[in-house]
């Protein structure tokens, strides 16, 4: 017969099974804020955090909100962003960073947006790139997460895919499409 744990046993177990959790979660938060900083999850958990007395920045070291939004609204896809990572021997964000800044300070990428698609590219980038290229901003995309009670994430990939199937959106795009949308 197996001994029934003790209180004390259970709490150990009970402190341990929660320090896991949260230490999980605050990792999740973590990479949620650096896989999209400007989301509405990424401003809440900054905020929490800070709320409490952490420091916490969403966006990673070295990498702006203006960088982030430079790149992504001059209408270069996730595609474009692998092959400059490659040319220029750089991880993702340290790519991103220094195009977003080259398009802050008026200085040209060695492609235009849109040369690299589909590179690597599965159904959830596709959609993204389609949606980005239509001319759709962050402010467009959580107009559609208002209308439609979902996440960000959730939203790009539906709009997105609505886009791919040519359909039309219920909010119309406040940016500029770009070349091949």
């Amino acid at each position: 017969m197996k001994p029934t744990p003790t209180p004390t046993r259970r709490h150990r177990r009970l402190v341990a099974v929660g320090a896991l959790t949260a230490g999980m979660s605050v990792a999740c938060a973590g990479g949620a804020l650096a896989v999209a900083p400007e989301s509405a999850l990424s401003r809440t958990v900054s905020g929490a955090l800070q709320s409490v007395g952490i420091e916490w920045q969403g966006m990673p070291e070295g990498y702006t909100p203006d960088q982030y939004a430079a790149f992504w609204d001059a209408g270069y896809t996730w595609g474009d962003a692998q092959h400059l990572s490659e040319l220029w021997d750089l991880d993702m964000i340290e790519t991103k960073a220094r195009a977003g800044q080259l398009l802050v300070d008026g200085q040209a990428l060695p492609i235009t947006p849109g040369t690299y698609p589909e590179a690597g590219a599965d159904a959830t980038s596709v959609a993204f790139d389609a949606l980005w290229s239509a001319g759709y901003t962050y402010e467009d995309v959580q107009a559609l997460s208002a209308l439609w009670s979902t996440d960000d994430a959730e939203t790009k990939a539906r709009a997105g895919q609505a886009l791919v199937d040519g359909q039309t959106l219920p909010v119309a795009p406040s940016g500029t499409a770009t070349a091949g949308s």
